[in-house]
């Protein structure tokens, strides 16, 4: 259950969003066109996607790729702070210098998860103010700060190839179905929410893992267990 939200928009989009949660709860989404920089400031949770189950504690970050995904948080306090990243907003911060990271050929990767970091942590903290303050925020400083993000994930490297990464965030994963069930069929996601993962509805998903198991998911798993 969403206790509390604050969110800084920018041309009538979100891009800087910190919010409250009453666990334990289960979110699905879909970001289209998009990826998103999530920091958790108290709490843990469960992040599924196509390519399997990411844990993440008090002060990890995650950056996740377009497309769907299923988030299960923890029972007791959480809240976290969103960025979100736009191709569009992007290209306008490195107008004069388009990064080579938004022109590559995407290839599939996991969401990448960073644990924590004084650098991404000072910078988050720079974010309070304007959270309570959000008319301080006006567009330039929103591209300033979007761009004081990318360019401290860029110094993760190498640990964490964030630049690969960056890479391929606008290009939705594209794995075999086979693969998304395997990467997800032993963890705590619903048949439902693997469904949906699959970006399909709940009776194509199982006409779909009828064809390709010769079973039903839950037989499957029971078996498999």
């Amino acid at each position: 259950m969403l206790l509390e939200e604050q969110t800084i928009n920018f041309n009538g989009r979100p891009l800087f969003q910190r919010a409250k949660f009453k666990t334990p709860f289960r979110v699905t989404g879909k970001m289209d066109d998009m990826a998103c920089f999530f920091y958790i400031l108290e709490g843990s949770c469960q992040a599924f996607a196509s390519n399997g189950v990411i844990e993440l504690g008090t002060k990890d970050a995650l950056i996740k790729k377009c497309g769907s995904y299923v988030t299960h948080f923890n029972e007791g306090k959480w809240e976290g702070i969103a960025i979100f990243l736009y191709p569009d907003v992007l290209r306008e911060i490195f107008k004069n210098k388009i990064p080579s990271f938004l022109n590559k050929t995407p290839k599939i990767v996991t969401p990448k998860k960073i644990i924590a970091n004084e650098l991404i942590e000072k910078f988050i903290n720079s974010l309070f103010i304007y959270f309570d303050n959000p008319e301080l925020m006006d567009e330039e400083l929103s591209l300033l700060k979007l761009k004081e993000l990318v360019l401290i994930l860029l110094k993760l490297e190498p640990q964490y190839d964030v630049h690969k990464f960056l890479s391929e965030l606008f290009s939705p994963d594209k794995l075999k179905f086979t693969s998304t069930i395997e990467n997800n069929i032993y963890s705590s996601v619903s048949i439902k929410e693997l469904a949906f993962i699959c970006n399909k509805s709940l009776s194509s998903f199982n006409r779909e893992f009828k064809k390709v198991y010769n079973d039903t998911p839950s037989r499957y798993i029971k078996n498999k267990g």
